[in-house]
């Protein structure tokens, strides 16, 4: 067989997979297998800092359901990047984070920038090691992308020291497919028969569909469901756009629609975790005493965990919900009563339009209603659109609509992790270069990662930001506020230089950059920077008069 380095043999298992883009920020310790990467052609996209390569690397993942690879350097490089782990292990996102270690020989001796690396991620991985043989460095990275996309997907860390990288070692065929399942877990049949009689037999049904249901491909099987059973569809993070929200059965986010959720007399939930954000599963003002739980998941150990379920399924969404289907409908089940559900729908189309009302302002400073009404009524039908922030999140999700699986991706997912939004937009406009990516941001998030705007002008990927700017980091400024009652407390470390101006950032980074002040120019400043063809930041100055349902959410528990 011929020989190859560790450096090439990693960088052939990584385009086995069909790879077509990896992010990094360079280093001489990963420079050999960047090498590798760039003369098979795939694509290499170097941020400014690594943390930004994780996220964008989970922007990867989670935009096209396929690994996100990242390379960094070792020791500090390692570091940096840490943050996006923790935040792509709490999302679900598979993430092959790759980096260097000293010679196997100065393991242990206090070489420069040698650290535990596995031992500091082991908690917020699903898999770690270092590579000690460049003979083992194929079976290695099977092993990364195996974890990395196998049951609940997430990331994977892997080591390759500079000599292992330098090393000769014997080439080996690669069929990624035959090292890894094709298929998740099924569920139990007789749990799944008990899962459709209770659905059935339902008066006001509920179907709570998670980022579970995105990431197993569920989309139709969920709608089919929903609408054998007439049953409304509240989603949650990556659920979100699995039932087009225009669907008569779409009640949208399940965060605004717990008062639906709190009629339900039985509920499906279907790949999400009963956590802070659904109430633990036992928040009275979100569920009924009585109500009858089916909870569904890929992972086994959330099943139960925050409260109790009437039928739990440990299972892919996907498998589960064509096992649904198939016996109802051999065993003719189903329910004809439309009523629960059109009065549902009505109500959410009601509280829709309630907000949409709040929009009519064209008051100064902008209220973030109007602003985040304009960029939906801009915005194409297969626009996808990144969102970052506290309020900014909450402003987002009450007026965008997804109309399809990962038309919205919230970048601060379950973590809360702020900052990762420009360089999950990057990510997903490379992914996704023929549609329209806006990012919508926080202005305390965008200082994050704004920087990024440099690598996005210099590789010439053109992710519209658009920064929601109310010159605060509102959502502490407004629980505070709420909670003391306190103009001057709610101020204390939380107002932000109201004299930044961040399209004038954006164009001393080569982008093009304005700021808007009235509600009538957000559309033409839009249009603006898309046509523009350059990446592009929009400085929206809103009003920080108006509180978001988190922040009164936040205010109202004990720990906001």
């Amino acid at each position: 067989m011929a020989e190859l380095t560790g450096a090439q043999a990693a960088a052939r298992a990584i385009v086995a997979e069909n790879v077509s883009t990896v992010f990094t920020l360079a280093d001489g310790s990963i420079l050999s297998i960047l090498d590798e990467l760039i003369d098979n052609g795939v694509r290499v996209i170097d941020v400014r800092h690594e943390q930004a390569a994780g996220n964008a690397a989970d922007g990867w993942g989670r935009a096209t359901r396929t690994p996100g690879v990242c390379l960094v350097a070792m020791g500090p490089g390692l570091v940096n990047l840490l943050p996006s782990l923790v935040q792509a292990y709490h999302a679900g996102s598979p993430v092959v984070a790759i980096t260097s270690a000293a010679p196997i020989n100065m393991c242990e001796m206090d070489a420069f920038e040698d650290i535990d690396a596995v031992k500091m991620v082991e908690p917020y991985t699903k898999w770690a090691a270092r590579c000690r043989s460049a003979n083992q460095v194929t079976r290695y990275m099977r092993m990364a992308f195996s974890y990395a996309m196998s049951g609940k997907k997430g990331p994977v860390l892997l080591e390759i020291p500079k000599d292992v990288q330098t090393c000769e070692c014997s080439s080996a065929k690669l069929t990624p497919t035959s090292f890894r399942p094709s298929s998740g877990p099924t569920g139990s049949h007789s749990a799944i028969q008990r899962a459709v009689e209770l659905l059935a037999s339902a008066e006001r049904p509920v179907i709570l569909a998670g980022s579970g249901v995105y990431w197993s491909g569920a989309s139709k099987e969920l709608v089919e469901l929903a609408e054998l059973m007439k049953s409304p569809v509240a989603s949650e993070f990556h659920g979100l756009g699995c039932i087009p929200q225009s669907h008569n059965l779409s009640i949208g986010n399940a965060v605004m629609s717990s008062i639906f959720l709190r009629q339900a007399d039985v509920m499906v939930t279907v790949g999400a975790r009963f956590d802070n954000f659904l109430g633990f599963g036992t928040d009275p003002n979100t569920y009924a005493e009585d109500v009858k739980v089916v909870h569904i998941d890929i992972d086994p150990s959330v099943i139960g965990k925050n409260r109790p379920v009437n039928v739990g399924i440990h299972g892919d969404a996907k498998e589960v919900l064509t096992s649904m289907l198939d016996y109802a409908k051999t065993s003719n089940l189903s329910r004809k009563d439309t009523s629960f559900a059109e009065q549902v729908r009505a109500g959410y189309e009601m509280i829709s339009e309630g907000f949409d009302e709040e929009a009519e302002s064209d008051e100064v400073p902008i209220k973030p209603h109007r602003l985040m009404r304009e960029i939906r009524e801009f915005a194409k039908p297969n626009s996808m659109f990144v969102i970052d922030g506290g309020d900014t999140t909450a402003w987002s999700l009450i007026y965008l609509r997804a109309e399809m699986p990962g038309q919205i991706i919230g970048a601060q997912g379950p973590l809360g992790h702020l900052g990762a939004g420009l360089p999950i937009g990057l990510a997903v406009k490379v992914a996704y270069p023929e549609r329209d990516v806006f990012l919508i941001s926080g202005d305390g998030s965008f200082f994050f990662n704004g920087v990024e705007l440099e690598t996005a002008v210099r590789l010439e990927i053109p992710v519209i930001t658009v920064v929601c700017n109310d010159m605060a980091w509102g959502l502490v400024y407004h629980t505070r506020k709420i909670k003391t009652e306190s103009e001057e407390l709610a101020r204390r470390a939380t107002i932000i230089n109201e004299h930044v101006r961040l399209d004038l950032f954006a164009q001393s980074l080569g982008a093009h950059g304005e700021m808007v002040t009235k509600a009538e120019d957000i559309k033409p400043a839009l249009k603006r920077a898309i046509d523009s063809g350059k990446p592009a930041v929009v400085d929206v100055r809103v009003s920080r008069e108006y509180e978001s349902l988190l922040s009164q959410v936040l205010a109202a528990t004990p720990e906001g």
